[in-house]
């Protein structure tokens, strides 16, 4: 039986709604001076909260030059998008769109910006520090420097990102906007409604919004906008997640990090917060006597959390074994532990970017962050390359994804700690139960992806 055709790679749909035109004519009204002299007087009023951040917290004092319009000059090009992406998550959700643009769309010209400190270290470690800057402020001449030194054919917002003066200005250029993985939480839809009468005409000027789901898609119109002008695409995050099924070679590789023996079984727990490790030590102390093959993996979240969990691993009576004396030395690193003990070294996981690849040494994950009022990590990393996954109760941080894994029955989800132990030995009991678990949670997630492609259809459309 042939693997599924992942959707990121999936051909684009041939047939998009029409564009519905320019939603004002070129050479409109412009940036206006009425809302730099707004802009001015609330500048003035949170000019001491700014001075205290950057001279006493050290915040905000990147960038400062960029956001006053000084980008680098481009010269013109047909084919030049403006991805605009406020921080982190908005950030990393440009990369699958980016691929895809470059497909769909030849010659294509990107260029990435960002509100945020965070999100502009990111952008420059996805695309390099020369296609990366920080956004104007909305103040009319950055706004017309930025303009006329980036010259984009099309501006697209990651999200919800409409500034007045760059929506006024982009149409009076005849520059399409688009916002694209658009969301919009009720919360902020109710402030919008109390303010539509200022940010009306704004919100009136995108050309297009590609929403991530019906409901955000919904409280656009509701808002006034245009409902020819919205369309549902797909949420880019699920084109981010990894739903390759790694091959022997790849888990033998994994497996090989950890230096787990042929005949090993490995729990892989990751991102872990205080009080989940020691509930997850006390659950794997009652497995060992029916599976004596067991092995540990605890991965915490905070790389300074390190020696506080090795302590809590030697205080409950366990041998531990950091990752990177494995890496360094090989099986050598558990040269100083007793013969009779060593299957029994809880790994300890203390080296950076190495988690997705790590998973693939594991009959099962747990992520962490839901045993606690956290909110939990993300699940969708383990259960999207079709792990068996095992979390707790607490995950509004990843509500939509835990109702999915719930949905398909690809998850076990405990409701306190001492049900972990009871969750993982029926998985460990029950292999073929176990991968049927992670195909299901794996198809989920597949079959939600897409995002990208369908965003870059609709953006084709609208470059020359």
């Amino acid at each position: 039986m042939s693997e599924p055709e992942t959707a990121n790679d999936a051909p684009v749909a041939s047939t998009v709604p029409a564009d519905p035109g320019p939603p004002y004519p070129p050479g409109e009204g412009g940036a206006s001076r009425a809302w730099d002299f707004l802009y001015g007087s609330l500048f003035c009023a949170g000019l001491p909260i700014l001075l205290w951040r950057r001279f006493v917290r050290g915040k905000d004092r990147e960038g400062w030059s960029q956001k006053l319009g000084h980008v680098a000059e481009r010269p013109a090009h047909a084919r030049r998008i403006w991805v605009h992406a406020v921080s982190v998550g908005e950030a990393q959700a440009t990369y699958t769109l980016s691929k895809a643009l470059r497909r769909e769309i030849p010659g294509v010209e990107l260029i990435f910006s960002t509100t945020t400190a965070t999100g502009q270290q990111v952008a420059r470690q996805l695309y390099g520090p020369e296609p990366v800057f920080y956004y104007p402020l909305d103040f009319s001449a950055a706004v017309k420097r930025c303009l006329d030194r980036v010259k984009p054919s099309l501006i697209v917002l990651m999200e919800l990102e409409v500034w007045p003066n760059l929506m006024a200005e982009a149409t009076a250029r005849g520059i399409p906007v688009v916002v694209a993985n658009g969301r919009i939480t009720e919360r902020s839809a109710r402030g919008y409604r109390r303010a539509w009468f200022v940010l009306g005409r704004s919100f009136g000027r995108v050309r297009r919004w590609l929403m991530q789901s019906d409901e955000y898609a919904l409280r656009v119109k509701l808002l006034g906008v245009q409902a020819e002008r919205v369309e549902v695409v797909g949420n880019l995050k699920y084109d981010a997640i990894e739903t390759h099924l790694p091959s022997e070679e790849e888990r033998a590789e994994a497996r090989g990090m950890l230096n787990l023996p042929d005949d090993a079984r490995a729990i892989v727990c990751g991102s872990t917060h205080p009080s989940e490790e020691a509930a997850l030590l006390e659950a794997h102390r009652g497995l060992l006597e029916k599976f004596p093959k067991l092995r540990l993996v605890l991965v915490p979240r905070h790389p300074h959390r390190l020696d506080e969990v090795e302590r809590l691993i030697l205080a409950a009576g366990w041998p531990c074994v950091r990752r990177s004396r494995i890496k360094e030395h090989g099986e050598r690193a558990f040269s100083e532990i007793a013969a009779e003990r060593r299957g029994q070294a809880v790994i300890l996981v203390d080296t950076m970017g190495e988690l997705r690849k790590i998973y693939r040494a594991a009959e099962i994950a747990f992520v962490g962050g839901s045993l606690i009022p956290h909110g939990g990590q993300s699940v969708m990393e383990p259960a999207g390359a079709g792990l068996p996954t095992v979390y707790g109760p607490h995950m509004r941080n990843f509500a939509e994804a835990d109702e999915l894994l719930k949905g398909c029955r690809g998850c076990v989800q405990v409701q306190a700690a001492g049900e972990l132990a009871a969750a993982f030995e029926r998985l460990l009991s029950d292999p073929g139960a176990a991968r049927e678990m992670g195909a299901r949670a794996r198809q989920v997630f597949l079959a939600r992806q897409g995002a990208a492609a369908r965003c870059a259809a609709y953006l084709k459309t609208l470059l020359p």
